[in-house]
């Protein structure tokens, strides 16, 4: 027999009986932990790229899609301690600060980086076109996800996710032409200081 529920997520309406069973919130707890996941290995891949490749456009895109991959486990922990009676409110926030401190200055260290990699640019292997390829690909598989969430999940949280991942995606095609740029030319590699400075200021802003 289905256990009574004493709490209940604001994000599942749906649930009029309070019975665990007619409960969707474990979906969405799923939902945001496939979205985690997929924003780790794109993080790990990347930063490794950026890394071995020099490139510090792609280092910065790893970490606005850490971001991603943060948020997500923040809407995980809220749901499951909101279902246990705690106050989701007060977790998202302490979750968000904690993570927009982290970023803050994780953006300021790229746009330092950057601005330097400007006037003293490094040469950047051609294979990090192919590494951000990959990331776009990720982010492209993730907005798909999303997409496909559940009705009554469709909520404040899931609207500036989806905001969110197509930043990604548009921070990622502009990456990959950047990588095409730089590879053709070969030489204006001051173009990865410039894409590392924008990447780093949206994160500002996002933050």
């Amino acid at each position: 027999m289905a256990q009574q529920t004493e709490y209940h997520l604001t994000a599942c309406p749906t649930n009029t009986t309070g019975l665990s069973v007619d409960c969707s919130c474990d979906h969405e707890q799923r939902h945001y932990l496939k979205l985690a996941t997929i924003s780790f290995v794109i993080f790990i891949g990347e930063f490794l790229g950026g890394c071995f490749s020099s490139s510090m456009a792609l280092v910065s895109d790893s970490f606005h899609v850490l971001m991603d991959g943060t948020e997500n486990m923040i809407s995980v922990i809220v749901s499951r301690l909101a279902r246990k009676g705690a106050d989701e409110k007060k977790i998202r926030g302490i979750g968000a600060k904690i993570s927009a401190i982290l970023l803050f200055f994780i953006a300021i260290s790229i746009v330092y980086e950057g601005y330097h990699r400007l006037f003293s640019p490094q040469k950047v292997e051609g294979y990090m076109i192919f590494v951000a390829f990959i990331g776009l690909l990720g982010n492209l598989w993730q907005r798909k996800i999303h997409q496909n969430a559940l009705h009554e999940h469709r909520n404040v949280t899931h609207f500036w996710q989806d905001m969110h991942l197509l930043s990604d995606i548009a921070t990622s095609v502009v990456v990959v032409i950047g990588g095409g740029i730089m590879l053709a030319s070969e030489g204006h590699y001051w173009i990865d200081g410039v894409l590392s400075m924008g990447i780093g200021a949206l994160i500002m802003i996002f933050t």
